[in-house]
C-alpha cells in the first residue's frame, strides 16, 4: 500500500513537472534561435522543417505564419534603446531611415503579439505612408496624447494603467546579402521622451 502511494505521488509530480516544463517551453519559445540587434530581436529558424516539437506548438499558440528569412524577417522590441520596458505612461520616439527590402512596416502591439488597441484604430505606418524628411528619414511618436505627423496612439485606459507593449518591424523581399548581418544592421532607435 505505502509503495502504491509512493508510485501515486511520483507520477503526480513527474506530471506537474512535465506540464510545467512544456507550458514554459512553449510560452518562451525554447528550442527557437534567437537574431539580437541592439534589443531588436528575431526568430532565426522558424521556416524549417527541423522545428521541435516545442517551436511547432509555440507558432500554433501564437499564430505566427514563418517564411524564409530571405522573404521576409518580423523584429520586435518590448525595450527602448538604453534596455528599458516599453510602457504605456510613456511618450517614445521612434527614428530611422530607409532598409534595403521591397516593402517594411513598423506596428505597435501588446505584449502577446496581438494589435494593441486604441480609440484611432491607428496601428502602424510602412514605407508609403510615412511622413518622411527630405533626407528620406522618419520619426514616429508613440503616446497616449495626440501628436501631429507620424502617430502610432496608446490608449488612455492603457496609459493610466501602465500596460507594456512591444514594437514590430516587418520587412519583406530583403537584400540576401544582409542576411548574415541581421544582428549589425541598423534599425530604428525607441527614445523615450518623458512618462506620467
Amino acid at each position: 500500500m505505502k509503495k502504491n502511494y509512493y508510485i501515486l505521488i511520483a507520477i503526480i509530480l513527474g506530471l506537474a513537472i512535465g506540464g510545467a516544463t512544456a507550458y514554459r517551453a512553449i510560452s518562451k519559445a525554447w528550442g527557437i534561435e534567437v537574431i539580437d540587434n541592439n534589443g531588436w530581436r528575431s526568430f532565426e529558424n522558424l521556416a524549417i522543417e527541423q522545428l521541435d516539437v516545442y517551436a511547432r506548438a509555440y507558432l500554433a499558440q501564437t499564430g505566427h505564419l514563418p517564411l524564409p528569412l530571405d522573404q521576409a524577417i518580423y523584429f520586435h522590441t518590448f525595450v527602448d534603446e538604453y534596455g528599458d520596458r516599453l510602457a504605456s505612461s510613456c511618450d517614445y520616439e521612434i527614428s530611422g531611415g530607409e532598409f534595403s527590402a521591397y516593402w517594411w512596416s513598423i506596428s505597435l502591439h501588446d505584449t502577446d503579439f496581438k494589435r494593441f488597441e486604441n480609440p484611432a484604430h491607428r496601428y502602424s505606418f510602412n514605407m508609403t505612408n510615412l511622413i518622411r524628411f527630405s533626407d528620406g528619414r522618419y520619426k514616429v511618436n508613440i503616446s497616449a496624447d495626440v501628436k501631429s505627423g507620424n502617430w502610432l496612439p496608446l490608449s488612455v485606459e492603457a496609459a493610466e494603467n501602465n500596460i507594456g507593449f512591444m514594437v514590430s518591424l516587418r520587412l519583406y523581399g530583403i537584400d540576401k546579402n544582409l542576411l548574415p548581418k541581421l544582428p549589425e544592421i541598423k534599425l530604428p532607435k525607441i527614445s523615450k521622451l518623458g512618462c506620467l
